[in-house]
């Protein structure tokens, strides 16, 4: 059997880093100073799905959780170019199901949120952990220290732009994200207006964030 069949047949979690367009993605960037700004998880190859903590729907600012993303919201509805790089970091099978398990665990569950105090305040604490809460590369830096990847290090405290020299040996893709995610069309969940019901979530949601980082924050 060659290189390639074997490879093939290894189990592997693909990691995406994107320049995302949104204002916020932008100034994350320059905030920071960073390449890219997002951080997401494929389970294969294909890219079927893509999962990272971030906001359910565009206008709903002070939400967040871990998400199914589309290729419509990346594209900004499909007219936006959004540079990224794909890595595939193999992992044996049990260690693919347990990703899966975690994925499946988290998503939609409401006791999971985006760290959006972290990101807040990353001026001034240069990120902080707050338990059961992560953004998008907190998230990914969580599965890649689990599965062997990564240091002893607060996941808070890493930048998309860290991982590129730890993952740069598994790139299998860069450019244009239509060039590697299947359009699955219009993502009318994540385009819909702006109404009472998600303003009064988003207020919901910036207070329980706010109650957790004061009184569950992860220190050390």
């Amino acid at each position: 059997m060659d290189q390639l069949a074997v490879r093939e047949q290894e189990s592997a979690v693909y990691i995406v880093l994107s320049r995302t367009q949104t204002k916020f993605g932008r100034c994350i960037r320059t905030v920071a100073r960073q390449q890219y700004n997002h951080a997401s998880i494929a389970l294969d190859a294909g890219l079927t799905q893509l999962y990272a903590f971030a906001r359910p729907q565009r206008y709903a600012v002070l939400q967040g959780g871990l998400v199914r993303e589309t290729l419509d919201r990346y594209t900004m509805g499909g007219g936006q170019p959004v540079p990224v790089a794909v890595y595939r970091v193999p992992v044996p099978p049990e260690d693919h199901r347990w990703v899966s398990e975690t994925i499946e665990k988290m998503l939609d569950n409401p006791e999971y949120m985006y760290n959006l105090f972290s990101v807040l305040t990353y001026p001034v604490f240069r990120g902080f952990s707050v338990d059961r809460a992560f953004t998008c590369v907190e998230f990914v830096a969580y599965l890649l220290h689990a599965l062997g990847y990564l240091e002893e290090k607060p996941f808070c405290r890493y930048r998309p732009d860290d991982l590129i020299p730890i993952l740069e040996p598994m790139l299998v893709y860069q450019g244009d994200i239509r060039g590697c995610l299947r359009w699955t069309g219009a993502d009318y969940h994540y385009f819909a207006p702006m109404d009472g019901a998600t303003m009064v979530e988003g207020l919901y949601a910036l207070l329980r964030i706010t109650k957790r980082s004061v009184f569950h924050r992860v220190y050390g």
